[in-house]
């Protein structure tokens, strides 16, 4: 990292398994593809990497600088790729973004405050953990957050309709669909439910449609990730 915030990313010659090397050196391997531009292959200590968003926050345009070029490009964090089993961090995908241009984002949704509905037993669903927007790529906001003292009763629930969003971002993600809802405790709803002796017997057909919200696992590590460029 430079004394004026940019990021500087080393060129990378090492490709394939030998990257294994990097990783145990605390190296991470990262590539920069955009519109319309060649990939580019670089690398930058993993330290720096999450120093460098964790200051900004999880959808900032990061300046970076790789070896041998004059200039800077404005990059957001695309992807993380992780080792399923110890979730180190693997690889790190950049996309160079033109920043009059508007992209696609995943945003996280993050809850706060107290719900009387969870003090009465209550149980918090929390279905819609991010939701795509549109916006400048300086614009994308870092998260939502949700109140869920609105909560107060069994059944209550806040909707992706409901968020409030800043002006020049426009939420993508279905505004009906459930971002949190205060469901009745599971024994309550057994000791309440009929028998079979009770009712007749009986076949019957129910279905459920959910939209995926893409690339839903934010990451929960200090980097973070996913967007894509609009047509």
């Amino acid at each position: 990292m430079t004394a004026n915030g940019v990021l500087f990313l080393q060129s990378r010659q090492v490709v394939g398994k030998k990257v294994a090397r990097l990783r145990r050196q605390g190296i991470v391997p990262a590539n920069i593809c955009g519109r319309g531009l060649p990939s580019v292959a670089v690398q930058a200590p993993l330290a720096e990497l999450r120093a460098a968003f964790r200051e900004r926050g999880r959808n900032a345009v990061v300046e970076v600088q790789v070896q041998g070029e004059d200039g800077t490009r404005p990059v957001l964090l695309r992807e993380i790729q992780r080792n399923p089993v110890t979730d180190e961090v693997q690889h790190v995908e950049f996309y160079q973004v033109d920043l009059t241009r508007r992209v696609h984002a995943q945003v996280e949704v993050a809850l706060v405050g107290d719900s009387e509905a969870v003090h009465l037993g209550g149980v918090l669903v929390h279905p819609q953990t991010t939701v795509e927007v549109e916006a400048l790529p300086g614009e994308i906001p870092d998260r939502f957050e949700v109140d869920i003292s609105a909560l107060a009763s069994f059944g209550d629930a806040i909707h992706v309709g409901e968020l409030t969003v800043p002006g020049g971002v426009r939420i993508l993600t279905d505004a009906s669909a459930v971002v949190v809802a205060a469901q009745a405790p599971r024994v309550q709803e057994e000791e309440t439910a009929p028998s079979e002796e009770d009712m007749d017997v009986g076949v019957t057909e129910s279905g459920e449609a959910a939209e995926d919200a893409s690339r839903a696992g934010a990451d929960a590590a200090a980097l973070p990730g996913g967007e894509a460029e609009q047509d």
